[in-house]
């Protein structure tokens, strides 16, 4: 277990610890997942999907969908 304490600066901004990025995986880029239940907070970090655009194109044989109207 990891515990460790950071600060709430200007902006509303909090700092990951560099002990708990390594340990989670968490990396740039990444969303993070705010929720709050009984009274705790919760915090859950998720890789960003693909947008539509750099999908363009991954599903064979599909329809193009961009010429629907």
């Amino acid at each position: 277990m990891i515990i460790a304490k950071t600060k709430v600066t200007s902006g509303f901004r909090i700092l990951i610890p560099k002990a708990i990025r390594d340990s989670q995986g968490i990396e740039n880029g990444m969303y993070v997942i705010w929720y709050e239940k009984d009274g705790e907070i919760n915090i859950h970090f998720r890789k960003a999907g693909k947008s539509i655009k750099e999908m363009r194109g991954s599903i064979l044989g599909g329809k193009d969908l961009s010429k629907i109207k």
